[in-house]
């Protein structure tokens, strides 16, 4: 049957074996085989429990036995059947045979199960169910069918109405209807096609029915079951139709522009019902997918091979996404999972559940870092995530009902699940892989949550992040489309952007030029000073000329403001001429925190800088699992008491690099370094000093010295 029913009804073929003895199937050798699964099940001959100790279920690929019953007694007469079944695939299709003591018969049951492995199906207080029935004539019955609805002037959507149909067995089934003044049906096999008439809105109904063909069955050879049935099986249910009258869509206008940052900032969060200006219904459904295209020149599949005997191996059930709103299908899909450069498993996309079974082993890789790779068919492109798990033998990560959750992508917009009430929503745009430098586009909805199929709009917009800001350029809009853009509404990019120019020279009706910018920034914290990159919450002076007044971003309205930034972000002032004439200009500001986002000696988010910045006593954290390491080439001063924690499944790594650094850690008179759960590591010392000072040093938990 075509829906999920907590209980099994299995259909007969009609083919039953007249005999009184027993079959004796013999149970298949389980160490044959390399996956497994189990079934409690019992047995219910025209809906009534069967329970005999001489019943038996069994399971068959192709006619080879793989699993065999065992009729265990629960008291009182009760029996349930346990069995242990195999396969030579994770997911499989297995039939099943029936052999009924008391009517000295054997079903050989037509639907067959799809075996998953290690799956559990059914317990001793709920089992599996298998419904058989001698006479091979099963009443029918139609579920209910939930409400249509539809806009005046369009079709209701088709309905496959075998999905509601619970039959038992598979003899053909005739679908009719009581026509219906108002509604236009007709059926095509067993799909329903319904629209109303013209003119019509409201609420309607239609009877459908469902009428089991009457037939006989009769195959050569032993005595068989047959079948001819005078009272025709049917079954029937009512429809309710609504027709609602139309109203204007979405749109989306203006258009979502592109974004482009440098590597290290955030995305700007978009409003976006400022974007979406037409809708008058209450609640609108905001969604998106990634925008899938080839890489240019496309890049062939790889020849990745396993070349070692695994000693232990990890499983992982995997679902392998691109944003949440995309799951990689193509054929030529292949993940693979690497220790370093080695290839410690490799998986294909299962066809019937799209999941990855990947089983990951090699020697001696305990506790290392997996990275994983995708070979995208639909990309023509290797897609790379360095660090995902820890390889730990014999652990199980997912499952077919509860996967493994692997996404690739870099970047990825967030928009709630439920439509949001008038529209309004600022959608946040997350960096995911904190290295990435580079574009994605996506495609942007705004749909009526009723109709959605109906009215909706979309928009492409494209997110970019860049290594110098020599890559980036700004826009301007150009909301009249003469060429001349809106000093006061600008975008930064990475290529042009619709509806956008790169002059701002369209500053009022006489055509006056924009107001020139000039803004200079003065702080002295962090590693050096006036280099727009602060410690959290200091001082930062912001200096503007080239006008006459002037509105800050902070809503300041001085030529010279202060502020004291806890997070990177910008400030962006409008300078305003006495004619009307404005323009608009940013200034970045780069926050040092305290988590380390960079595994170099120095430079923005390592280890040197977040030192520099953390305050007396504070808690330095990595930026797990992404950075997990910093390498220290030259000594680094502890000149505070700081602490630097890790996790004991991540421990992060300090490398000292003694090919380059003299010593490593110096901590200053009366200070205090802690590392918890923080690997110390000296790296080609010779005699070099890994710790030294008048301070002290406190090691806690999972933390270890070592050299390498």
């Amino acid at each position: 049957m075509n829906i999920g029913l907590k209980t099994a009804i299995l259909l007969i073929l009609g083919f039953v074996q007249m005999t009184a003895q027993n079959p004796n199937w013999t149970a298949p050798n389980g160490s044959g085989f390399e996956f497994s699964a189990n079934y409690i099940a019992t047995i219910h001959l025209a809906g009534v429990p069967s329970n005999d100790a001489e019943d038996a279920v069994a399971f068959f690929k192709d006619g080879e036995i793989r699993g065999l019953g065992s009729a265990i007694s629960l008291g009182n007469g009760m029996y349930r059947h346990f069995i242990t079944i195999y396969a030579h695939e994770a997911i499989d299709t297995l039939d099943i045979k029936v052999y009924h003591k008391s009517t000295g018969l054997v079903y050989e049951v037509q639907q067959p199960i799809i075996f998953q492995v290690q799956g559990i199906t059914g317990n001793v207080d709920d089992p599996y169910i298998i419904n058989i029935y001698p006479d091979n004539d099963a009443p029918i019955r139609l579920l209910p069918v939930p409400a249509q609805f539809t806009l005046e002037g369009f079709a209701f959507p088709a309905i496959d109405m075998s999905a509601y149909l619970v039959q038992p067995d598979q003899f053909p089934v005739a679908w009719s209807f009581t026509p219906n003044p108002n509604l236009i049906a007709s059926f095509q096999g067993s799909i329903l096609s319904v629209t109303a008439i013209a003119g019509f809105t409201g609420q309607t109904q239609l009877v459908v029915r469902a009428t089991e063909q009457s037939m006989a069955m009769g195959l050569e050879g032993e005595s068989y079951a047959s079948r001819a049935v005078q009272n025709q099986q049917f079954a029937d249910v009512t429809i309710t139709f609504n027709v609602t009258s139309t109203y204007l869509p979405p749109l989306w206008e203006p258009v979502i522009p592109d974004q482009g940052i440098l590597l290290g900032e955030q995305f700007d969060t978009i409003a976006l019902n400022d974007f979406e200006n037409q809708f008058q219904q209450p609640f609108i459904k905001y969604d998106y997918l990634p925008i899938i295209a080839e890489k240019a020149p496309p890049l062939a599949p790889p020849d990745w091979q396993i070349t070692k005997t695994p000693e232990t191996t990890m499983n992982v059930v995997t679902k392998v996404n691109y944003t949440p709103k995309y799951q990689f299908h193509h054929e030529d899909d292949v993940l693979a999972a690497f220790v370093g450069s080695e290839v410690v498993g490799i998986a294909y996309r299962n066809a019937i559940n799209g999941l990855y079974y990947l089983s990951i082993g090699s020697n001696n890789i305990n506790d290392s870092v997996v990275s994983i790779k995708l070979y995208s068919g639909a990309m023509k492109d290797t897609l790379v995530i360095d660090s995902v798990f820890l390889y730990q033998p014999y652990a199980i990560h997912g499952s077919a009902e509860n996967p493994f959750i692997i996404d690739f992508a870099p970047i990825a917009p967030v928009v709630p699940d439920l439509p949001v009430a008038d529209g309004i929503y600022d959608m946040p745009v997350n960096i995911l892989d904190k290295k990435f430098v580079g574009s994605v586009a996506f495609r942007f909805f705004a749909l009526d949550p009723t109709y959605p199929q109906y009215l909706y709009d979309q928009t492409n917009a494209t997110f970019c992040i860049a290594r110098n800001s020599s890559e980036l350029t700004t826009y301007y809009q150009d909301a009249d489309g003469d060429g001349l853009g809106n000093p006061s509404v600008s975008v930064l990019a990475c290529s042009s952007v619709p509806g956008y120019v790169t002059n701002n020279s369209d500053c009022d009706d006489n055509g006056t030029l924009a107001p020139g910018i000039n803004l200079s920034v003065s702080e002295t914290s962090g590693s050096a000073p006036n280099d727009n990159k602060i410690c959290s919450g200091s001082p930062v002076n912001i200096t503007a000329t080239g006008g006459d007044s002037y509105l800050w971003s902070t809503s300041q309205t001085e030529a010279v403001i202060s502020v004291n930034p806890t997070m990177t972000g910008s400030f962006t002032v409008t300078v305003t001429l006495t004619s009307g004439c404005s323009n608009s200009k940013s200034v970045n500001i780069f926050v040092e925190g305290t988590v380390v986002k960079n595994q170099d000696n120095a430079g923005d988010g390592s280890l040197r800088n977040v030192l520099e910045c953390i305050a007396e006593n504070g808690i330095i954290t990595y930026d797990l699992p992404l950075i997990n390491s910093t390498i220290l080439t030259s000594p680094l001063i502890v000149n505070k008491n700081v602490s630097i924690h890790g996790t004991i499944s991540l421990r992060p790594e300090i490398q000292v690099d003694f090919n380059q650094a003299a010593h490593g850690i110096e901590i200053q008179s009366n200070k205090n370094l802690i590392l918890k759960n923080v690997d110390l590591i000296s790296l080609q010392s010779n005699n070099n000093i890994l710790i030294m000072g008048p301070g002290n040093l406190t090691i806690s938990e999972q933390t270890k010295i070592r050299s390498n």
